[in-house]
């Protein structure tokens, strides 16, 4: 989403108990200053090395997503307006997977095992939530140059 680089298309495949969605999201073409405090934040973090080597070690886990959290909460106040309800999105998203994963002390093999499980996992696979990050993919690629 923030850290990786957009294709121009992104399908996303959900399957429910009964039925298969595909969504297909077209990323616009966005321009915008390539010095705004949106994209300096961008430009300011490198999500491989916030999310990199935490598996395992709950209190890594933590304070990844914390920190992943704290970009997104802070992403979202300064997002253009073109965005501000897709980097929103994003970060609800990302909220709730923190609060679900800090319920079983950052361990995915217990989250994946709880009964939150599926509402994580729907939560994730969510079109919209995909689309929003095609979105924010590429206005970070297209108005901020990363």
């Amino acid at each position: 989403m923030l850290g990786r680089e957009p294709a121009d298309d992104a399908a996303t495949t959900t399957a429910a108990a009964d039925a298969t969605t595909t969504t297909t999201a077209r990323a616009p073409t966005f321009t915008a200053d390539v010095g705004s405090p949106f994209c300096d934040l961008l430009d300011d973090v490198d999500l491989a090395t916030v999310l990199g080597g935490v598996e395992g070690e709950p209190a890594a886990v933590a304070s990844a997503f914390q920190q992943l959290v704290d970009l997104l909460v802070q992403a979202a106040e300064l997002a253009p307006d073109e965005i501000r309800a897709d980097v929103a999105l994003v970060a609800d998203g990302m909220v709730s997977l923190d609060a679900a994963l800090a319920a079983v002390d950052y361990d995915f093999d217990a989250l994946a095992a709880s009964p939150s499980s599926g509402e994580v996992i729907e939560a994730v696979n969510d079109p919209a939530f995909a689309d929003a990050g095609v979105r924010v993919g590429a206005y970070r690629t297209q108005a901020c140059g990363l």
